[in-house]
This record gives C-alpha cells, sequence and structure tokens, in this order.
C-alpha cells in the first residue's frame, strides 16, 4: 500500500532538501548577487572619476597653455609692431648676433652706455629662460627652417609643424613621459603678419603663410600630485559609503533571512503534522483489516474451543494476521522519520512495502 502525499510548491520534502536552514548560507545566496553589482558599480564609479579628473587636468592646461601663447603672441606683436626694442647691453644681454645685418641694431647714448636692439625672437627666447627658471613653464620658438640652430624643432615639434603648414591642425598638445619627467606640451602655429615683414622682408614668406611655431611645456608633477591627492581622498569617501552600503544590505538581508527560515521551518512543521494526520488515517484503515480478521478468528476459536473441536488453522490465521499487523506498525516507524520518494512532477509518496534504508529514497 502506497500513501501519497502532495507537495506544495514551496514547502516540498524536495524543495526543503535544498533549501539552506542556515541564516548565514541563505544571506550569502541573497546579498551576494548586489554585493557584485555594487561593487561593480563602485568600480567603474572609481575609474570613472579618475578618468574624469585626467580629462579635467589635460583641458586645464591647454588652456593655460592656450593662454600662455596667446600672450607671448601679443607680446612679440608689441615689439614687431615697434620695430623691436632697445635694452642696455649686459653679460646676459649682448648683441644679436642674427641682427649683424641690420645697421641700427646697436646704438649708444651722449654719456656712452650702449643699448642693442632686442626683436621678438629673442624676446621669447629671454621670457623663456625667465619662465623656466621659475620653474613655471618654457616657451621655445622654432620652425623647419631655423636660422638660429637654437630654434631647431625636435621630433614632436617637427611633426606638428608638419601638420601646421599641410593645414591640418590649428594647434597640438599632448602629454609626454621622458628623461625630463611629465609634462603637457602644447604648440600652435606662428602665421606671417605685416609687422613681421621688418626683419623677414628676403625670407620669401607671404601673409598668412605658416613661419614656425611656438611650443609650450608646462610641468605636470606638481598638478598631478594634487590630482592624485584629490583622487586618493574620493576612493576614500567612496570606500566609506560603499563599506556602509555593504554592511546595511547585509544587516537587512540577515534579518529577512531569519524570518524567511523561520517561516519556512512553520510551514514544515504544519506539513509534517498533515502528513501524520494522512499517515494515521492510512494506518487506521491498514491495521483495520488484519483487527477484524482476528477479532473474527478469536470468535470462532472461543466457540471451537467450548466443543473442543481443533483450533491449530485459526490459530495460525491469528498468528498471520498478528505479524502483518506488526509489520505495519514497523513501517509506520519507518516513515515517521520522513523517508520519500518521488512519485509525479508535484507528489512523494511513502511506500510501506519497501524498507526505509534502500539508497534510493531520500531523508
Amino acid at each position: 500500500m502506497k500513501i501519497l502525499s502532495k507537495k506544495s510548491k514551496k514547502v516540498s520534502g524536495k524543495g526543503f532538501s535544498a533549501f539552506p536552514k542556515s541564516p548565514l548560507k541563505l544571506t550569502l545566496i541573497f546579498s551576494l548577487p548586489f554585493i557584485l553589482i555594487f561593487i561593480s558599480l563602485l568600480t567603474a564609479l572609481i575609474l570613472w572619476e579618475k578618468k574624469s579628473r585626467e580629462q579635467e587636468l589635460v583641458a586645464e592646461l591647454r588652456e593655460t597653455a592656450r593662454a600662455y601663447f596667446e600672450q607671448i603672441l601679443i607680446t612679440r606683436l608689441w615689439n614687431a609692431n615697434h620695430g623691436g626694442v632697445y635694452v642696455e647691453v649686459t653679460n646676459k644681454t649682448q648683441p644679436n648676433p642674427y641682427l649683424r645685418d641690420d645697421p641700427e641694431r646697436d646704438i649708444a647714448t651722449i654719456d656712452g652706455r650702449k643699448y642693442t636692439k632686442i626683436n621678438p625672437a629673442y624676446m621669447t627666447r629671454q621670457i623663456s629662460e625667465i619662465a623656466y627658471q621659475k620653474g613655471r613653464y618654457k616657451f621655445h620658438i622654432t620652425s623647419l627652417k631655423p636660422v638660429n640652430p637654437a630654434n631647431k624643432a625636435d621630433s614632436w615639434e617637427t611633426r606638428q609643424l608638419s601638420l601646421f603648414e599641410e593645414g591640418k591642425k590649428e594647434e597640438a598638445y599632448e602629454v609626454v613621459t621622458d628623461n625630463r619627467g611629465t609634462r603637457f606640451r602644447y604648440m600652435a602655429p606662428l602665421l606671417m603678419e605685416a609687422a613681421c615683414f621688418k626683419c623677414h622682408e628676403k625670407s620669401g614668406y607671404k601673409l598668412g603663410d605658416v613661419r614656425g611655431g611656438i611650443s609650450v611645456d608646462i610641468p605636470m608633477e606638481v598638478r598631478m600630485s594634487a590630482q592624485l591627492a584629490q583622487t586618493k581622498r574620493s576612493l576614500i569617501a567612496f570606500s566609506i559609503i560603499g563599506t556602509t552600503t555593504l554592511i546595511f544590505i547585509v544587516a537587512i538581508t540577515w534579518i529577512f533571512s531569519r524570518r524567511i527560515i523561520r517561516s519556512v521551518e512553520r510551514e514544515m512543521e504544519n506539513e509534517r503534522l498533515k502528513t501524520a494526520i494522512q499517515l494515521a488515517g492510512a494506518a487506521a484503515h491498514e491495521l483495520r483489516q488484519p483487527m477484524t480478521a482476528i477479532i473474527g478468528y478469536a470468535e470462532l476459536l472461543k466457540d471451537k474451543a467450548s466443543k473442543h473441536e481443533p483450533v491449530k488453522e485459526e490459530l495460525e490465521i491469528v498468528v498471520q494476521q498478528c505479524y502483518k499487523m506488526d509489520e505495519i506498525i514497523r513501517r509506520m516507524l519507518s516513515i515517521t522519520k520522513y523517508k520519500t520518494k518521488v512519485y509525479s512532477e508535484d507528489t512523494e509518496i511513502f511506500d510501506l512495502e519497501i524498507p526505509p534504508d534502500k539508497t534510493d529514497y531520500k531523508q
């Protein structure tokens, strides 16, 4: 005889066998996806923050370098509009050898003080030296056809000047790391203007031609240190927020896990109680048949004994029925251990005909 027990999909024996009974395990199962998603989002946010700060730094340096370039361009134009300026000759300011053909290069005052003409290129080099000594930035006036070897372009400047002359770029900038450290390099072209022909009338250039360029080098160590400090502060803030959020997620999940497990345990107890009631009804039905037989044969034995008739056959039947009752009771005790076997998709069975220690049964 097989007793069928309908399974609830939420509280079935099959479902409970895989359902974690530990709040810790259930917390891990529920919170792990949220933790992984949160960590992924936090990592993406940190990387985005770092990338954004790098882009902001480059944009800031570009605007700064562009402002430096515009300022030196205006200063050069002022100098060119005045045909150069005269300064007193000193050890640091000697007459420009590349103006040797200019009859007005050197002048002297009545009292004998000597002055020399400073043209835009010479002035640019001197301003660049002062700025470089201050550690702020450095200018370099250069050309693909330099008159002064000191104005020869390096490889990076040469590439940019070629692009300027081809009309492919109006400005160039790049973060460069070499033996001079990490620096921001900016360059824009120098175009021939009317004032430029006072010194370059024999150069063959026409108005608007690219005569060369001015590169601006800005050291980045100080700015990068400040950026790194900001990134560290952001990382600490994100870490605190992230840790607090993760603790909150785990705590909430732990609380709900305990409630879920208690609810599941109550459902399991209710299921066991219903199963026990069903088992009691089935057992009563199974026991009624041998008990009826025993009572009937007991009356027959009593009648035959009073008549001194043989009762061996009846006694054997009574003993058989008693053994049958004992077997039913033994199997009932085994069933109370809740060994079940899948009978159909939504049904499990208690099998009274197979011993409970078979390997194809489950607890």
